[in-house]
């Protein structure tokens, strides 16, 4: 039973008694002279704990409309003893107002129990000074307090029901329009900046950075279809752009139930230490992956950082290596051009590295020290700081390496930089098997 049935099964008990009839419509009639007082009161309740609705302009004119009318249905409701409180149009239209602005509903449900709240506490202080009698005020509040609640009860979950409605509509058609013209942008097609600026909710003319992030949990891709629990993908997507500190909110595009697009809003700054974000990644539970663009200006700054982070994302989806990751472009580019066919990309692998190509634990020690001593600019002291290992550890290692390649490190560095760089990212998907592993049945 609903507080509306409680409230109507306490009416069909017994009317109220003739001095608290009169006291209730004493109290109903001062509300009309005294609305702008209840208002206010309401007021007072309410900016405080909603801070968006008062400070929004428009908003604030439909709320303070509502308010009016809702004081005047009120009066209406306790004066003529209706059965139910007549919703005033400008309730309905607030509510599709809040729903249409990306008010959660916790804003509408609290601003209808404010203002309910409210509205008792007033005509009890009203009833206090209308009469002497304290027995006559008691029943007089308790039956105030009895209508009103199942009355604004009703009025709740009828507003609710709008909200409901109408944000869904409203979510179908915005992100229908939002896909629409993300689509727009990344396929070229002329679009009006001001009008996609809007439809998007992000501003084009900055830096971008461009994220795909992925997950093979569908619970934690898209978390409760309610949307009121976790939703993992844009989480961790809002994870990165507060670590990053740019104060901006980033541009989420779902792309399908287990993929994700977004784009962090950089502003002015051209430059993004990925190093910061691959271990918020890496201390993750939630199985999530990250690719990211580079950043890059304007509406083709855009299209490009995606389209880099779409080619990092195909080097981390090529890759065998496990775990949740950070992928970025500044680390992968080259390997992403060579992914577009793996064959070759093993033979030429084959070819650079010769036996230093083999899957098996020795050749990955090597590869290791032979990739840290090219980035250490071919420095022995300097590798061997980075690896923990004394000097002539890597000096052995090195030797070992050039035994495997058939040449001198020193030679056709570019090439080995590449082939060790594949090699690292994409681990056995372009290594040769190890001969001393047993064959596959069959």
């Amino acid at each position: 039973m609903n507080a509306h049935e409680i409230g109507r099964g306490a009416r069909a008990v017994g009317d109220p008694a003739p001095d608290t009839r009169a006291l209730i419509d004493a109290a109903a009639d001062l509300s009309i002279t005294r609305r702008s007082e209840i208002m206010r009161y309401m007021f007072e309740r309410i900016s405080p704990e909603i801070d968006a609705m008062s400070q929004d302009r428009p908003t604030r004119r439909a709320l303070e409309q509502t308010a009016e009318d809702g004081v005047d249905a009120i009066t209406r409701f306790l004066r003529n003893d209706r059965d139910e409180i007549e919703i005033p149009a400008a309730s309905y239209a607030l509510v599709r107002m809040l729903a249409r602005q990306g008010f959660p509903v916790s804003v509408v449900d609290r601003s209808n129990r404010l203002a309910q709240d409210s509205i008792m506490r007033w005509y009890l202080e009203a009833l206090a000074g209308l009469s002497e009698d304290a027995g006559a005020v008691t029943q007089a509040g308790v039956e105030i307090l009895m209508r009103l609640s199942a009355g604004i009860d009703g009025v709740s979950q009828t507003l609710l029901g709008v909200y409901e409605s109408e944000r869904d509509t409203w979510l179908l058609n915005r992100n229908a329009s939002r896909t629409a013209r993300i689509q727009d942008i990344l396929a070229g097609r002329p679009i009006e900046v001001g009008d996609a600026e809007r439809t998007l909710g992000y501003r084009l003319g900055q830096h971008h950075l461009g994220v795909i992030v992925w997950t093979d949990d569908i619970q934690v891709a898209g978390g409760d279809r309610s949307g009121t629990e976790w939703n993992g993908l844009e989480q961790a997507v809002t994870v990165l752009t507060e670590h990053l500190g740019v104060g901006g909110r980033a541009l989420f595009e779902q792309s399908d139930e287990y993929t994700a697009w977004a784009w962090i809003p950089l502003g002015a700054v051209d430059h993004v230490d990925a190093s910061m974000l691959t271990e918020i990644v890496a201390a993750w539970q939630r199985p999530i992956g990250v690719a990211l663009g580079a950043p890059h200006e304007g509406i083709d700054g855009f299209v490009r950082t995606h389209r880099q982070a779409a080619q990092a994302r195909e080097v981390a989806l090529t890759s065998e290596l496990p775990g949740p990751r950070l992928v970025s472009i500044d680390e992968v580019g080259a390997v992403a051009l060579m992914c577009t066919n793996l064959d070759w990309v093993r033979a030429w692998v084959g070819d650079v590295l010769g036996r230093l190509a083999a899957d098996d634990p020795g050749a990955a020690q090597l590869r290791h020290t032979l990739r840290e001593f090219l980035t250490s600019g071919g420095s022995f002291v300097a590798t061997a700081e980075r690896l923990h290992l004394h000097r002539n550890s890597v000096a052995y290692r090195i030797s070992k390496a050039e035994e495997q390649i058939g040449h001198s490190v020193r030679e056709h560095r570019l090439d080995l930089e590449n082939a060790l760089a594949l090699c690292h990212w994409l681990g056995p998907t372009v290594l040769a098997p190890d001969p001393e592993s047993p064959l596959p049945p069959g």
